[in-house]
């Protein structure tokens, strides 16, 4: 089974979880909403993760590089347990939305990293370039 799991400081992670569950109806996601109490993280990541089966593929998604709770889920990290960082709903989306067999392939989750990076865009300029592409 396909699972994911977002982890970011604060409530992003919820936020996303819960937007991606109404986009999808997926039930799979589980999120980590890191120091929001004395809650330890490397625990509460552990007993996600102990809750899953050992051949479940699981998508990770952090909010960004770097940050304490991208790296406390770095040992997590195998052939079919995948970690991105600097998640966007796009990416995250698109992850969801894949197929659940097989395996999702690393050249599949970077081509949709790589797709995901395009929904980043400083809109005043991409507006102002497709006003005078009109023209």
């Amino acid at each position: 089974m396909r699972r994911f799991v977002i982890g970011s400081h604060h409530l992003l992670a919820h936020g996303l979880r819960d937007t991606l569950e109404f986009l999808t109806s997926k039930d799979n996601i589980t999120d980590i909403s890191a120091y929001m109490d004395d809650s330890d993280v490397e625990e509460q990541i552990a007993r996600v993760f102990a809750s899953f089966d050992p051949e479940d593929e699981v998508i990770i998604m952090t909010d960004m590089l770097g940050g304490s709770v991208n790296q406390k889920f770095c040992p997590y990290m195998s052939e079919h347990r995948h970690l991105i960082s600097g998640i966007n709903l796009p990416c995250a989306l698109s992850l969801a939305l894949q197929p659940e067999e097989p395996y999702l392939t690393r050249q599949q989750i970077r081509q949709i990293v790589e797709e995901s990076r395009n929904h980043l865009i400083y809109v005043n300029e991409y507006q102002a370039s497709e006003d005078q592409e009109d023209e």
